[in-house]
């Protein structure tokens, strides 16, 4: 396999994640699964086979695998549902994208991991997976018994993959859960992950996310692991809980099924109020929020992921932060953090692009921003 930088999921720390964000793109492949658990974000159940995606749509992803490469994407990574039952699309897909040069990756619920040798013949017809993140909870017992991860773990190893357990809690932890994380921890060691339930899918009827206190207030900064096709070839900002939201919203990049791929990439690193979000948090929407008179603290949640919910789900709203992150006096300001603290350039070149045009005398560029424009004698 590539000996590249570790992947988001994978990183040593949130800065290294942050910064690979960018060169990584998910595909939520069906929302199929043996499972039925209360928690999942994305409802999946058996019953869903047809969101599965086909063939043909793979064989489409895989010839853009070289051009994906060639703007610096450099991670592929499949969830889903249960992204082993769309092992098609994830074979073909997985296959094209080793041979441009990326690393591949996929979220599992080890189901299939009875005993060693079946789940030596799962690893197996996945040659060009590296990285397996193996998802345990106390939502998974009833369907996945916990020896079954350890089982998963272990096979992986002894085929030379990088494994990790992601368990999923909640906030306030309870003994069976910390129970599920002593077992976990006497064989994966250091190597676990964890994520809070949030009220997202089956999840809203576990989790309440209520309005809280500035010092109750997670402010970190959006932890995106970068653009994410779902199953409807929508392109959402994230695969965290705003893009398991059935909404239309202006944080979306596009579909799969009729854009390419690398045009969607493309525009997930430029745009605006993802990349003030993913690199500042909420300040900044909180700062215009409270310029329109708005009350920001109605959005205010213990987890960041539930605070961006809770405010950006409302398309009006998110219209109007779209419309003033895309001003040009943010987007300049915004361009040169990217740059500093991500190296990421491709907001500055759009910008610098969209500049010698302006000064060819293309008046259309940046036509609804005269007070910047007027610092620099273009009006």
């Amino acid at each position: 396999m590539n000996d590249i930088e570790p992947s988001p999921r994978h990183a040593r720390s949130f800065l290294d994640a942050q910064r690979v964000a960018s060169k990584r793109l998910g595909f939520s492949v069906t929302r199929a699964c043996p499972l039925r658990c209360q928690h999942c974000s994305v409802n999946a159940a058996p019953e869903f086979a047809k969101t599965t995606f086909t063939t043909a749509f793979a064989h489409h992803v895989a010839e853009q695998m070289p051009d994906l490469a060639k703007i610096g994407v450099r991670f592929i990574d499949f969830t889903g549902g249960e992204p082993v039952l769309a092992h098609s699309f994830v074979r073909i897909v997985s296959e094209a994208a080793v041979n441009a040069g990326m690393t591949c990756g996929l979220v599992t619920a080890a189901h299939w991991a009875g005993d060693t040798a079946k789940a030596h013949a799962l690893i197996d017809k996945f040659p060009n997976i590296e990285n397996w993140d193996i998802s345990a909870d106390i939502y998974h017992l009833p369907f996945v018994p916990a020896e079954n991860v350890r089982t998963a773990f272990l096979a992986l190893e002894s085929r030379g993959r990088s494994a990790r357990i992601r368990v999923a809690h909640h906030d306030e932890m309870s003994f069976e859960e910390a129970t599920l994380i002593d077992f976990v921890h006497r064989f994966a060691g250091r190597r676990i992950g964890f994520q809070p339930i949030g009220p997202v899918g089956r999840g809203k009827a576990l989790v309440v996310s209520p309005q809280v206190d500035e010092s109750e207030r997670d402010r970190t900064a959006c932890a995106s692991t970068g653009l994410l096709i779902q199953n409807n070839g929508a392109g959402a900002p994230c695969c965290a809980p705003l893009s398991h939201e059935s909404i239309r919203s202006p944080m979306f990049v596009g579909n799969a099924f009729t854009e390419s791929l690398s045009d969607m990439v493309s525009r997930w690193r430029v745009h605006p109020l993802i990349q003030t979000i993913r690199l500042w948090g909420f300040a900044p929407l909180e700062a215009w929020l409270n310029e329109w008179g708005e009350r920001s603290e109605r959005f205010w949640r213990r987890q960041t992921c539930d605070e961006c919910v809770a405010m950006l789900t409302d398309p009006v709203l998110v219209d109007r932060l779209n419309r003033r992150a895309n001003r040009l006096d943010h987007r300049i300001l915004l361009a040169i953090a990217l740059q500093r603290d991500f190296r990421e350039p491709w907001l500055e070149d759009q910008i610098k692009d969209e500049a010698q045009r302006r000064v060819e005398g293309d008046d259309r560029i940046w036509a609804e921003d005269d007070a910047p424009l007027e610092a620099f004698g273009l009006v």
